[in-house]
């Protein structure tokens, strides 16, 4: 049963306010969206989303995403490329005018086969899905502005074709990018203020007797982009989302164009049910009270979450504000009516749903041929021989939390630092065990394979070092003082609440030697002149270039002593890419004594 959106009610906190505040299949603008008389004499308009894939080209496991709640509580399985196409087709059949766009997060591609193959699978999938256009998602920055624009848009090899990227697609073809454009208003150039995409695109749909109406796209990504984790950009800044939205909606509407849509990679959560809204709250529903009223639908993304929602704009009308979940779960469609002379959304007439991509329906063989391809390749790729090691690399720690691959770690990081040009580094450091969050740390190198053939042992596979190390995150070089980092060192030890102390262990790169005395009270176990770096002893008052994860700098485990760090400087991959490229660099690696810190 559809409910109509007449009355209005308030949200208390905040000042949002909302229309009928829980809303069934589909939501209706108001009553007359419903009633197939009042419809009648408009411009039909179709706009298809999907948001956050993330390369699942396969159907997700029930336990990643692949079961989501709908009306009543009621489970529905959901998810894969090729049950998506087909719902694709059955939704733009018989449409003349149907937009269908992305709100972002298409990549970083988390399942392997993806990832490995630099994101290019996601890609080759979306161009056959003839995607129209996508906002950029702070993933699609994950690698580095140059990548999204340089070869994810235009094909261009980045940087090594074959190796790292342009591979062979599922056609026999070298990778030539994507058959659509990205956009974004608020992510722009430190040193220009310039946008790193365009801001905004038009649409223009046939009216008929030969006439067209134009549909503007709003495109704007979540504003932590240029220092989040594992999209760190110091090269970006971003700009305040709802003032960049306004501005460019104010340009449209001088430009005459009546039908405005925001396309953001930005939402929140309202509730569990895929197709209504409860209890809304985040950052899109502030937006939504704020927001020009000459937009005329918010498209939403990046909170990995599902909601379809009537939402007052600031004049009391209500406009669709909707996310369609993650990994291909749902596809979400808000149909407009268009006045025919003047282009205008007649904003009471609009529809939205979101629909369930489910599996109870023949699968596309084509994009289900795709997927596949890629996985088989994924399996060939994974099996390549990489380099070759000496003994066993472990996370088996001795009593001063030191392991062998924690030392292959921080030797990693202090390598990667030094391959950015005109880059210094003094030292490096990574969380062994994090006091918070993720560990980078997910699998052992050992020597022998026992499924292996004994002239096997000492090879590194490809696969091994891509799942024994690396969440995704960068390494940056920072400036910090000799201060920061004696206080990073003492918060190895942490007191907790209940009186325990927690231990979280540094790995030192091998130029580095810390000696500690853990009979002295918590904050005071780490003389300075007791760290000796290249052979002298820490100067609190001095600066230092450390190389480390992002994730630490800016405190996500635990560590808050690098709060305020300057001049970072970041290389153009992951820890994933880089580390394979350590490898590369260095074909026999052997484990180094655990040595580098020790008690006194």
């Amino acid at each position: 049963m559809s409910r109509s959106f007449g009355r209005r009610s308030f949200l208390g906190g905040a000042g949002v306010v909302l229309g009928s505040a829980a809303i069934s299949r589909p939501g209706l603008a108001s009553a007359d969206a419903a009633d197939p008389e009042s419809q009648r004499g408009y411009v039909d308009v179709q706009l298809l989303n999907i948001t956050d894939l993330h390369g699942y080209l396969q159907p997700p496991a029930a336990t990643d995403g692949g079961v989501i709640t709908g009306a009543g509580g009621v489970k529905v399985t959901v998810g894969g490329v090729g049950y998506l196409a087909t719902h694709l087709a059955q939704l733009r059949a018989g449409q003349r005018n149907s937009i269908f766009f992305s709100s972002g997060d298409n990549f970083s591609g988390w399942p392997f086969e993806v990832d490995i193959h630099a994101n290019e699978p996601t890609i080759e999938v979306l161009n056959k899905l003839d995607l129209d256009f996508s906002t950029v998602g702070n993933h699609e920055l994950d690698h580095s502005p140059s990548f999204l624009i340089d070869h994810m848009e235009r094909g261009i090899p980045y940087p090594v074709s074959g190796r790292d990227d342009n591979f062979i697609d599922s056609t026999g073809s070298r990778f030539r990018g994507a058959n659509f454009p990205f956009y974004s208003a608020n992510i722009v150039w430190s040193n220009t203020g310039r946008t790193i995409v365009p801001p905004y695109n038009i649409v223009w749909v046939d009216a008929g007797s030969g006439r067209k109406l134009p549909i503007a796209f709003i495109h704007l990504t979540v504003p932590d982009t240029p220092t989040g984790s594992t999209s760190y950009q110091p090269a970006l800044h971003s700009l305040d989302s709802t003032v960049a939205a306004n501005d460019v909606a104010a340009t449209l509407k001088r430009r005459g164009i009546k039908a405005i849509i925001v396309n953001i990679h930005d939402g929140g959560v309202a509730g569990n049910d895929y197709n209504s809204g409860t209890s809304p709250s985040g950052p899109i529903f502030d937006m939504a009270a704020k927001l020009s009223p000459d937009i005329a639908a918010l498209v939403t993304g990046h909170w990995h979450c599902r909601f379809n929602m009537m939402v007052n704009d600031p004049n009391g009308v209500p406009r669709p504000v909707v996310e369609a979940g993650n990994y291909g779960q749902l596809i979400n469609e808000i149909n407009l009516k268009l006045d025919r002379t003047t282009g205008a959304v007649i904003r009471e007439l609009t529809v939205s749903t979101n629909h369930a991509v489910t599996r109870d329906i023949p699968v596309d063989p084509e994009l289900q041929d795709i997927a596949d391809y890629w996985t088989a390749q994924g399996v060939k790729r994974a099996a390549t021989p990489l380099a070759k090691q000496t003994a066993d690399f472990t996370r088996t720690a001795n009593s001063s939390g030191q392991t062998t691959m924690g030392n292959l770690a921080a030797d990693w990081a202090f390598w990667d630092g030094q391959q950015i040009k005109g880059n210094t580094v003094d030292l490096a450091l990574v969380a062994v065990k994090p006091a918070t969050g993720s560990s980078p740390f997910s699998g052992d190198l050992l020597y022998a394979k026992s499924s292996a053939p004994a002239d096997a042992d000492g090879r590194i596979l490809f696969g091994e070092a891509w799942k024994a190390f690396g969440y995704g995150d960068p390494v940056l070089t920072v400036t910090v003082t000799g201060a920061q980092i004696h206080t990073a060192l003492e918060q190895q030890w942490q007191q907790q609440s209940n009186g325990t102390v927690k231990f979280a262990p540094f790995a030192v790169s091998a130029n580095v030697t810390v000696r500690y005395d853990d009979t002295r009270a918590v904050g005071d176990r780490v003389d300075p002149a007791d760290v000796l770096i290249d052979g002298k002893p820490l100067d609190i008052a001095a600066n230092y270039r450390l190389a480390a994860l992002v994730y630490t700098l800016i405190g996500a485990d635990g560590y808050t002593a690098f709060t305020g760090f300057t001049d970072p400087k970041r290389g153009p991959n992951r820890d994933h890419e880089s580390f394979i490229a350590y490898l590369r660099a260095h074909p026999v690696i052997t484990p180094t004594p655990l040595d580098r810190v020790a008690p006194k």
